[in-house]
């Protein structure tokens, strides 16, 4: 067990970068921290702009329901296929029978672009952090690595005790 180090520098930039469900937390870095916020607020502006399309009065008719979903990682809207073109947008997708298509309105398109935006950018900066914090236990594999043997020998040793322990106890004569 002398043998076993606790590495406690890999152990704080861990529990620094990700949390308890290894998620990579905001604070992780100041960048990801500012891209996170700026991501929250894209995603709400474009979130209330479509909420106010799908219930506006003047775009009930056209839309198949009032609401919004998504298509190929974008938001779109319901359109009656009548109504095409009565609210401009890029189409997405259609349904099955043909009746509806999932147009990207024009008015949305810009809000989708900064949040898609932000979203790689989020996944950027994760990917940055995550490689520094691999480089950081790399430093310290031979040191992990010979812990995680004397740890595994330890529970090897232990499992032996106790089915010898449960075995002398159902059949004495046998040990």
């Amino acid at each position: 067990i002398s043998e076993a180090e606790e590495c406690p520098q890999v152990q704080e930039q861990i529990a620094r970068v990700l949390d308890e469900n290894a998620v990579v937390k905001d604070s992780a870095s100041p960048q990801l921290a500012i891209i996170r916020r700026d991501l929250k607020a894209a995603f709400d502006r474009l979130q209330t702009k479509l909420q106010r399309m799908v219930t506006a009065a003047s775009n009930q008719p056209m839309l198949q329901e009032p609401l919004y979903t998504m298509r190929n990682g974008r938001y779109v809207i319901p359109l009656k296929a009548e109504h095409k073109g009565k609210i401009p947008g890029v189409v997405h997708d259609s349904s099955s029978s043909g009746a509806t298509l999932f147009i990207e309105p024009l008015e949305t398109l810009e809000l989708n672009n900064r949040w898609r935006e932000l979203q790689l950018d989020e996944e950027k900066e994760i990917r940055r952090i995550l490689l520094a914090l691999t480089e950081e236990v790399a430093r310290d594999s031979e040191r992990i690595v010979r812990t995680v043997e004397v740890l595994a020998y330890f529970d090897l040793v232990l499992a032996k005790a106790r089915f010898a322990d449960a075995l002398n106890a159902v059949e004495p004569e046998l040990l």
